[in-house]
């Protein structure tokens, strides 16, 4: 079991328990790998949240994943409507496109 350096709460860790990856893989890696150490999923996603804003778990939202790993956000509502930025400056707010996925 893994402790969240936030909020102190036991929490397991795929990779730690010989699983093939982890569950935090599955979220955009959108946070800079620090030492400070592994986040709960509460806070993990609360923390890509604040970063990424609105797009984070919108539906029109496509992630992409650069050369480095990290990962880019581009809005799938620009294709049709040029109001709506291709790649949205993050953390995006108020988005009245939004749509949860």
């Amino acid at each position: 079991m893994e402790k969240c350096v936030r909020c102190g709460a036991e929490f397991g860790c795929g990779g730690a328990e010989g699983k093939s990856s982890c569950w935090c893989a599955e979220i955009p890696p959108v946070m800079p790998v620090t030492d400070e150490g592994c986040l709960c999923p509460k806070c993990l996603k609360a923390e890509v949240t604040r970063r990424v804003g609105d797009c984070f778990g919108c539906s029109h939202a496509k992630t992409l994943k650069t050369k480095t790993g990290s990962a880019i956000f581009m809005c799938g509502r620009a294709e049709n409507e040029p109001s709506y930025p291709r790649y949205p400056a993050l953390p995006m707010s108020g988005c009245a496109g939004r749509a949860a996925s």
